[in-house]
């Protein structure tokens, strides 16, 4: 047997799966997501400093006065300005979580642990008290720093704390739990900061300063006539993208090249211009500004476009729109922190390729003489067509971006699509998990089964508790599918149960244990519940004249409605206004549900009984009360769990069904068995005593028009011989 070697696209989105579930590149992204309300703010502040026009410039200044600068100042200070020591929390926060998970148990807090890598943070890298020590916590100079502190100390820290010899033992500690979970990690904490100190006073004695310094001397270094080499315009953005790539800001880090380079080969070709001449080099500041990083650094402004091309999911158009206006203006810290881009192994190789290719449009422009060199001074927020008119003084410049712009989207498009992915994959995994969760019988000490839960799972259970909310109150997203349940003997479709579907808009399915669970943590069940009976009974309703009148349409009851006094009335009140029959309706109970039957939630199911409504035990038969549930309860059915619907020859299923369908007809109750899947399960059921089922071997959960086509053609069936 051969298997079908994957494709090179496979193979890449293969590996870049690998890296993005990688715990360290699921840190970076939550670390970095924690400051991006900073770099929102910090973007505004930056357009409000630095508009694209000094008419604008003036507008504001006359608008705001001398002092905007000022406050600009300092809201940068307070956002982008710390952003590198936000990211470093939130990384050493997020690394501690997932260590937690796999681990299996709570083995470190991970505040103390974020505490512990900022110390180291400040011990390795951020220099003495000087003007210097702000540079050393931005996101543009300092997130790269951060982020390595934080890996090698946040690793360290989390592998020291296994070490038993290290923990100081609980009852040592203190009996304040908080005090008592800070001092059992003290020893390791204290090794894990003198670590950093130690390499500190290494990299000292070495002479690590002196290297810096003359690695930017080297930067200094004279070039001749190398602003109109290819060779130099292609690798200064490299090294300029490799460099955004790890969260360094690329042209800040190369200002020598720009000091010794790019500026002097702009203000040459500006004094040509003004003299009358002609401009002599093609790679000056603005050449790099205006054709290479539109949007920003990496092109960005070209992924943005991507992102609002791609059409599978809403989460990149959402963000693309987000950060559209700063984008606009050459502000792209949204974009590579947000996404974020910043050692973002999907997106890698389009953040370094898109702006190469866009540098090789506009030289092959510059060179052919379609398009002038740049020679007039734009500012840096001058948005994308109006500075390539603007800086070439020639409507070919704005042409030129243009085409840049297309192609560069062409460039992400794939890696978008990647990336949605990607993120659906894991999506449906995390979903997956809250399933596994919502179906169990274990809730967390607050009684929330969901919202509780540490990591992915609880924030995808926030997100979709939130949406749930609006959900519950719109149309459209919360909807019902009915699965039919059929009675053997007649060969007649009696009736149906009413399925919960909730279609969210990003998400898709999303699976009914999760959503009735999710709804019971946020307070919303009975709202809820209320919906999905008023739903069923109009479906109900729409039916009337093309089912038979007997047809019944079946509605699970949560507990909080059961223990609502208003059930009763709420629940006729729905009869009436749609005109059904109370007969016609008949509302599941759960077993589980039960565990201790209410007085209030007996005498609600007793009047409810009395008008006329029916009323249905469901799964019946797995728990130890069934038979107290039998004399207790109201019933006029009786659901058998499909756990029990494998009834082998001898088997305990067997047994068990066997009494229940006794039982059942001496106490005049009528048995449907769920989870019916095979003709051979059918049979054995059949001689068993059982006559009514539900299950995939006779249909699906189905839509209305459908479920209702099936209904009358079973009836047609079923009468076909007496016609």
């Amino acid at each position: 047997m051969t298997t079908q070697a994957l494709s090179p696209w496979l193979r890449l989105l293969s590996a870049a799966e690998r890296f993005d579930r990688g715990p360290y590149f699921i840190a970076i992204r939550r670390g970095l997501a924690l400051s991006l309300p900073l770099i929102m703010v910090a973007a505004l502040a930056l357009l409000l400093r630095n508009p694209p026009t000094p008419g604008m410039r003036h507008l504001l200044l006359e608008a705001f006065g001398p002092r905007l600068d000022a406050v600009c100042a300092s809201v940068l200070a307070g956002t982008i300005g710390i952003g590198a020591l936000v990211a470093l929390f939130g990384f050493a926060d997020v690394l501690a979580q997932l260590h937690n998970q796999r681990a299996g148990h709570r083995l470190v807090n991970p505040t103390v642990a974020a505490v512990v890598v900022v110390s180291c943070f400040f011990t390795l890298v951020a220099p003495g008290a000087d003007g210097s020590l702000m540079a050393s916590l931005s996101l543009g100079q300092g997130l790269f720093g951060a982020l390595v502190v934080a890996s090698l100390g946040g690793t360290l820290f989390l592998k020291l704390c296994r070490i038993r010899r290290l923990r100081i033992p609980s009852h040592h500690a203190s009996n304040d739990l908080l005090v008592g979970d800070v001092l059992t990690v003290v020893p390791a904490g204290m090794l894990t900061i003198g670590t950093f100190a130690v390499l500190k006073a290494c990299m000292a004695w070495a002479g690590w300063p002196q290297l810096m310094t003359a690695f930017d001397t080297l930067l200094a270094a004279p070039y001749s006539d190398v602003a109109n080499s290819l060779l130099f315009g292609l690798g200064y953005e490299t090294v300029a993208q490799v460099l955004w790539l790890f969260g360094i800001h690329g042209p800040n880090a190369l200002y020598a090249v720009h000091q010794h380079i790019l500026e002097p080969a702009t203000q040459a070709n500006a004094a040509a211009v003004a003299g009358g001449g002609q401009p002599q080099f093609i790679f000056t500041y603005h050449f790099f500004a205006v054709f290479a990083r539109m949007g920003g650094s990496g092109g960005t402004l070209s992924l943005m476009m991507a992102l609002l091309m791609s059409r599978r999911t809403q989460r990149g158009r959402k963000m693309a729109l987000v950060v559209m206006l700063p984008a606009l203006f050459n502000v792209n810290e949204p974009l590579l922190f947000g996404l974020p881009l910043v050692l973002n192994p999907v997106y890698a190789i389009p953040f370094l390729i898109t702006p190469l290719v866009q540098i090789l449009i506009a030289y092959a422009a510059t060179m052919a003489d379609l398009m002038p060199k740049t020679s007039y001074p734009v500012a840096w927020t001058t948005p994308a067509l109006f500075s390539g008119y603007a800086a070439t003084g020639s409507v070919s410049g704005a042409v030129v971006q243009l085409v840049g712009l297309v192609v560069g989207a062409a460039i992400y498009l794939p890696f978008v699509r990647m990336a949605d992915v990607l993120s659906a994959r894991r999506s449906q995994d995390v979903l997956a998990s809250l399933l596994q969760i919502a179906e169990s019988a274990e809730v967390s000490l607050k009684g929330k089964r969901c919202l509780d839960l540490p990591g992915d799972e609880g924030r995808m259970a926030v997100a979709l508790a939130s949406d749930l909310e609006d959900a519950i109150k719109k149309e459209g997203q919360i909807f019902l599918e009915f699965q039919p349940q059929v009675d053997c003997a007649t060969g007649r479709v009696f009736g149906a149960e009413a399925l919960l579907r909730w279609q969210h808009p990003v998400l898709g399915r999303v699976a009914p244990p999760i959503v009735v669970a999710l709804a019971d943590d946020i307070g919303k069940i009975d709202q809820l519940g209320l919906r999905i009976l008023s739903l069923a009974c109009q479906q109900r309703a729409a039916w009337r004249g093309v089912l038979p009148d007997d047809f019944v349409i079946a509605v699970n009851l949560s507990p909080r409605q059961l223990l609502d006094c208003k059930l009763y009335r709420n629940v006729l009140d729905i009869l009436h206004r749609e005109g059904l029959l109370p007969t016609q309706l008949e509302l599941e109970i759960t077993e589980s549900t039960m565990l201790l039957p209410d007085i209030n939630a007996i005498g609600n199911l007793k009047q409810l009984r009395e008008a006329g409504v029916k009323v249905a035990l469901d799964d019946f038969g797995m728990g130890h009360t069934s038979l107290h549930y039998l004399r207790e309860l109201p019933l006029d059915t009786v659901k058998i769990d499909r756990s029990l619907a494998d009834v082998s020859a001898g088997s305990v299923n067997e047994h068990i069904v066997r009494s229940i369908a006794s039982l059942s007809r001496t106490l005049n109750l009528s048995t449907v068995v769920e989870g019916v899947e095979t003709e051979q399960q059918l049979k054995r059921l059949s001689a068993l005593g059982c006559d009514r089922f539900q299950g995939y071997f006779f249909s699906r959960p189905l839509a209305p028009s459908v479920c209702q086509q099936f209904v009358l053609e079973a009836d047609l069936r079923a009468f076909a011989p007496a016609l």
